[in-house]
């Protein structure tokens, strides 16, 4: 599973890709994620690829990645949401 961004470039680096691939199991059905989080907003998407694996952009609030200064627990959160993987 591959696990990107988009961001503004303010935010960029604290959007930590790795760290959420690291801590969720590789998914045979799920091609990637992609985290957006930008001024001007975004939406959320669910898609089905080519290969029949699915792909999720997952938008995060702007204003509180900028507030906050560890916004990795809000990525997995999220991520597994998503996913299904919430108890």
């Amino acid at each position: 599973m591959v696990i990107t961004k988009a961001a503004d470039s303010d935010i960029f680096d604290k959007i930590d890709t790795y760290y959420v691939s690291d801590h969720l199991p590789d998914l045979a059905n799920v091609g990637g994620i992609i985290f957006l989080c930008g001024k001007l907003g975004g939406e959320e998407d669910d898609w089905i690829g080519k290969d029949g694996k699915r792909f999720i952009a997952i938008q995060l609030p702007y204003d509180e990645v900028r507030r906050l200064e560890d916004v990795r627990p809000m990525m997995l959160a999220k991520a597994r949401e998503r996913l299904g993987l919430v108890a």
